[in-house]
């Protein structure tokens, strides 16, 4: 028993120096710092950028519930509210006479779709949603954003 233990010992040790030879620590240091401050940082900056007020801290800033957008029509919803029918900003489904609607993003307005518009120390980004094929109906959806807002050159 005793040998096998000695044994085992050896071979960890010998796998263990292996090991050490073969990790640049450096490099390992660097990677492991990285993934510390990124954690470090999602943790703190998580709650800021929850589009929840119910869930924001206090003292943090909270958007208007209602955005500010334009979209040619309601908000997007399947049942549940304005903008339960999107994915963020995203357009997805529509509930419109009873049917719920797939839809996708509508360029008649804005060449992109979507747009940006600062309020409340953030942004909403709002897109304009075309539903069913051929179109039965439109909405759209928003979604607050903390984040710095990009300034032009």
């Amino acid at each position: 028993m005793l040998e096998r233990r000695v044994r085992l010992e050896q071979r960890v040790r010998i796998v263990s120096e292996a090991l050490a030879r073969a990790i640049n620590r450096r490099s390992f240091l660097q990677r492991t710092c990285a993934t510390v401050v990124t954690t470090v940082t999602a943790l703190v900056l998580g709650p800021l950028l929850v589009n929840d007020p119910s869930r924001a801290s206090a003292g943090t800033l909270v958007p208007a519930q209602t955005p500010v957008c334009s979209p040619p029509g309601p908000y997007c919803n399947t049942g549940g509210g304005a903008l339960s029918g999107c994915h963020g900003a995203h357009c997805f489904q529509h509930l419109s006479g009873g049917t719920v609607y797939q839809c996708q993003v509508y360029y008649q307005y804005y060449p992109a779709g979507c747009w940006s518009t600062a309020s409340g120390g953030g942004y909403w980004t709002c897109c304009d949603c075309s539903c069913g094929t051929p179109r039965v109906a439109t909405c759209g959806c928003a979604q607050f954003s903390l984040s710095p807002i990009a300034q032009p050159n």
